[in-house]
C-alpha cells in the first residue's frame, strides 16, 4: 500500500537581490527532510541533500516560481509544492520604504 505525502517548500527569504544565493528546504507534511527532491524554476533545477536543503541564485529580476517534486518509491508517493520568490535588481531595492521628511 502506497502512502501519499505532501511536500512543503520553504525559502529563507521570499525577496532577494539578483545573484544572491538563497537556501531552499523541502520537507514532507510531517516536517521530515526530503532527500533527492528536485527543485526547479523555468531555467534551473537542483536536488536536495540529505537534510532536504539546496541553494539557488537568480541572474535576472522578476518573480520566479519554485516547484519541488520527488518521484514515487515503492511505498511513498509525493505531491509537489510551489512558491514564489521575488528577485530585485540590487540590494538597495530591498530596503523598506521610508517617506521623505517634509522640510
Amino acid at each position: 500500500m502506497k502512502v501519499t505525502r505532501q511536500l512543503r517548500l520553504e525559502v529563507e527569504r521570499r525577496e532577494v537581490a539578483v545573484r544572491t544565493p538563497i537556501t531552499v528546504r523541502v520537507r514532507d507534511h510531517r516536517r521530515q527532510p526530503v532527500e533527492g527532491a528536485l527543485v526547479t524554476t523555468e531555467t534551473k533545477s537542483v536536488r536536495t541533500d540529505g537534510r532536504g536543503l539546496c541553494r539557488l541564485q537568480f541572474d535576472s529580476p522578476g518573480f520566479w516560481k519554485l516547484t519541488a517534486r520527488k518521484g514515487p518509491s515503492e511505498r511513498v508517493a509525493y505531491e509537489p509544492a510551489s512558491t514564489l520568490v521575488r528577485v530585485v535588481p540590487n540590494e538597495a531595492a530591498l530596503r523598506p520604504y521610508r517617506p521623505a521628511k517634509p522640510r
